[in-house]
């Protein structure tokens, strides 16, 4: 929100006082009236959990030719457009990376949304990091990648970490090495273009140590555990939307 008060009048909403405070403190107007803040803003950002969605379907009559960006996980533009259907949507998924400006971010346009109101939403979200315009199929999987992706990513460095210091690396030491570690390895496949496996295996030598650690992760199967967690998050997503869609249809 910071990133983007520079540039705009920026309007945070929330129920409780400690994310009333939250909002103030980084200089923008802070309100307990979704309705009051949906009247006046000409962009509308949803930006809640799932399941209050239902909270928000009452706002529809203040979204009237209103661009509404939704970053409800697994909540697909057509649900919206059938609730809010005076608005135009545009459904985004950025990770928690916006908070140093580095965040990914994929869009997908509504078909009520304009190639204007898509141009507005990169503008919005190039202020927290890159952005990619996206098909809307393939918003579920990329929000298990780019939205979860910062925790799995986590996970990992926290084994390698763990596993450092087990074998007697001091822990300030091992984090401070495998956090720059992480950033060469990034930058050699995107300054050399190589596949993950190309690098690799420049680095696997026969009867060698990475060959000897690399044989452990595929007796523990480590990576078939990344490629299912990616895709549990996946079908997480998916649920979180029909679940959604289902509670919205009972209630109207």
């Amino acid at each position: 929100m910071r990133a983007l008060k520079d540039e705009w009048n920026v309007i945070g909403t929330g129920r409780s006082d400690e994310t009333i405070e939250r909002v103030r403190r980084v200089g923008a107007i802070a309100t307990k009236d979704n309705s009051m803040a949906c009247r006046i803003a000409d962009v509308v950002i949803l930006s809640v959990k799932p399941s209050h969605l239902r909270d928000l379907l009452p706002l529809s009559r203040h979204l009237e030719g209103k661009l509404v960006i939704s970053v409800l996980a697994g909540v697909r533009t057509s649900m919206l457009e059938s609730e809010f259907p005076k608005a135009r949507i545009v459904r985004a998924m950025p990770n928690i990376n916006a908070i140093i400006g580095a965040s990914v971010t994929a869009i997908s346009a509504g078909r009520s949304a304009r190639e204007s109101d898509i141009e507005v939403a990169e503008r919005i979200f190039r202020k927290l990091g890159d952005v990619f315009r996206v098909p809307e199929e393939y918003m579920d999987p990329i929000t298990a990648l780019i939205g979860s992706g910062p925790a799995l990513i986590s996970e990992i460095i926290d084994a390698m970490l763990l596993g450092a210091v087990a074998a007697g690396m001091p822990r300030e030491l091992a984090y401070e090495m495998l956090l720059k570690l992480m950033e060469g390895t990034v930058r050699a496949l995107e300054e050399t273009s190589m596949h993950p496996a190309q690098l690799r295996d420049l680095v696997t030598t026969p009867g060698g140590t990475t060959i000897a650690g690399i044989s452990v992760m595929e007796e523990m199967r480590v990576k078939s555990g990344i490629i299912y967690a990616i895709k549990g998050a996946s079908d997480r997503a998916k649920e979180l939307g029909m679940h959604m869609e289902s509670l919205v249809l009972a209630q109207t």
